[in-house]
């Protein structure tokens, strides 16, 4: 038999009460450490350094160039270099990941309340989903348009019967999301596409030539950024699409806790999908019914969304945290006063075992960043750092170093070939004298050379290079060589002078 009962309601005050008590817990280790262990944050802070600091370093400008251009993927570019100019740099950055918790937690909750018209502590569920595997991977422009095009899907039901205002509004909301990321953009388009059809259907004027009237005007909004993708943002250079295993489909969902702990993060997952079952089994759910379409439209573009889309990787790994905070901003629980408890305490329980352990590994990986931070302070200004590091570095784990050598161009304005640079998703870009010898030294290749000895002599490779720097959590032994001096060998990082 079913327990479910109209929720209790809460008053506004509590439930924002209880926004910010979680939003001060998951932001601590964001303002505690020095440097957050995300695995594309210092790449990306060496970006925000060269916009915000080109014009006033003759290094810079001698290593790189700005070429800004309508690119769907400058969330981070647009609002951090301005940060940095009344803020220090890793403050801004800093604000910015805030900014990205902000919209991912408010974001279903502004939803949800559009939607059943009472503010309701169910979407605050979505805290324990922020510390995600794509959080930590640093895919930092995508979530911050992939919260905010949860504003803009409330904001487009709410603005439903205000058409003068919402076809302006959804038009500023689209821009915004197409500067944003290009898949924040369309996972809106597929939303706000779905909850039309859903809204249509239980209307009964579907097929009437007023309704397709009706959505002609307003899809208006959505033109401006596909005509700007077509014709101006070269969005089309470099396009690859692959797909996956597609069994990794029904793995994916697990990266919303995938952390640290393998055991760990897999019994918080089954435990709260076990918890979902067991609620929905007990009538304890309830859909708005016009978020049915949106749903299915979403877990449709999820299934056929491939695991590389354009220069995009993991696409497909992306979208299962969009499919949780829809599922969150359209549903409410009908639970019975101690079903409800049972359920608190139980997710009570797991949000505070899961952010002990990001308190204690972000705590730790500080500690472990502090002597390698010291170590690039001992680079002189304007260097030139070739980077090595074999494939199997490129994941996602405890202390990432992948892009650590990046943060020499944000504390000594030095050149690093590995900092993101691809015309078609950055504006900042490696001038053609100094790119044509990044070129030659692909770190893996280097790596080979003077760590794995598979062969390959790389002389000519570093001749226009002052320091290489080797990075790998695995335990590593640099074999020596006539044309390296060490400096520096810590835990995960190992830095050489260059011998000319």
């Amino acid at each position: 038999m079913a327990e479910a009962t109209n929720p209790p309601p809460w008053r506004p005050a509590a439930v924002l009460g209880l926004f910010v008590a979680l939003f001060a817990v998951v932001a601590l280790p964001l303002l505690w450490v020095n440097l957050p262990p995300l695995v594309d944050y210092p790449n990306h802070l060496a970006r925000m350094h060269i916009l915000a600091r080109w014009d006033q370093s003759a290094w810079l400008q001698r290593y790189y160039e700005i070429n800004w251009r309508p690119l769907p993927n400058l969330a981070m570019d647009l609002i951090v270099p301005p940060l940095a100019w009344i803020m220090p740099l890793a403050a801004g950055g800093k604000v910015f990941l805030l900014a990205i918790f902000l919209l991912i937690a408010g974001g279903p909750m502004v939803l949800h309340r559009v939607l059943f018209g009472r503010w309701s502590v169910w979407p605050c569920l979505v805290f324990l989903l922020l510390y995600n595997r794509v959080f930590l991977w640093g895919f930092l422009n995508y979530l911050f348009g992939l919260g905010l095009a949860f504003w803009a899907l409330a904001a487009w039901i709410w603005l439903r019967d205000r058409p003068g205002l919402r076809l302006p509004i959804s038009a500023i909301f689209s821009l915004a999301l197409y500067s944003s990321h290009f898949l924040a953009f369309g996972l809106w388009a597929v939303m706000a596409a779905g909850f039309e059809l859903g809204a249509r259907i239980q209307e009964r004027r579907l097929l009437s030539l007023r309704g397709a009237g009706e959505l002609l005007l307003q899809s208006l909004p959505f033109l401006p950024p596909l005509l700007i993708f077509g014709l101006m943002s070269d969005g089309g250079s470099g396009a690859e699409i692959s797909f996956g295993n597609p069994l990794r489909k029904f793995d994916l969902p697990f990266s919303l806790f995938d952390n640290y702990s393998r055991p760990f993060d897999v019994a918080c997952f089954a435990g709260m999908v076990l918890l979902f079952i067991w609620i929905a089994w007990r009538g304890g759910l309830r859909i708005d019914r016009r978020m049915r379409w949106p749903l299915i439209f979403l877990l449709l573009t999820y299934l056929a969304m491939p695991s590389r889309l354009m220069t995009a990787t993991g696409a497909d790994h992306r979208i299962p945290l969009a499919l949780a905070l829809l599922f969150l901003g359209s549903t409410e629980p009908l639970l019975r006063d101690r079903g409800r408890k049972a359920f608190a305490w139980v997710v009570g329980c797991v949000f505070v075992a899961r952010m002990a352990v990001i308190y204690g590994v972000w705590i730790g990986d500080d500690r472990g960043y502090a002597p390698l931070l010291a170590a690039l302070d001992k680079i002189p200004e304007g260097a030139c750092l070739a980077v090595a590091f074999p494939p199997s570095s490129i994941h996602a784990d405890r202390m990432p170093v992948l892009h650590f050598p990046t943060l020499a161009i944000a504390r000594r304005d030095a050149f690093v070939p590995t900092l993101f640079a691809y015309p078609t998703q950055q504006p900042v870009a490696i001038k053609a004298g100094v790119r044509r010898v990044a070129e030659k030294t692909s770190p893996s290749i280097l790596w080979s050379v003077f760590v794995t000895e598979s062969g390959g002599k790389a002389d000519a490779a570093l001749e226009r290079f002052d320091y290489l720097v080797f990075v790998n959590r695995a335990p590593f032994q640099v074999m020596p060589s006539p044309l390296l001096e060490p400096v520096f060998q810590g835990e995960g990082m190992q830095l050489f002078r260059i011998v000319k």
